[in-house]
């Protein structure tokens, strides 16, 4: 599970670890069902630390990508 330092302060994100490379592609409900964990635990540190927050989004857009690779094409309307 990767650790940001922020201060003095150490935070392991939980959803850091379940955004893996080629984890999923969106035909299924666990990646939403992933991201809206994840949101929710962004906000809550939101709640106490902004900067910890924003820290923790910009890992979730870091393993969002590669976690998705796997993920078909939307068809073409």
């Amino acid at each position: 599970m990767k650790t940001l330092s922020v201060g003095n302060s150490h935070h392991k994100w939980t959803f850091a670890s379940r955004f893996r490379r080629q984890a999923f592609g969106w035909r299924s409900a666990l990646p939403t069902q992933r991201l809206k964990e994840a949101v929710t635990e962004i906000k809550h540190a939101a709640r106490t630390d902004p900067v910890l927050a924003a820290n923790g989004a910009i890992l979730l857009l870091e393993k969002l990508s590669p976690a998705l690779e796997r993920s078909t094409a939307l068809p073409a309307h």
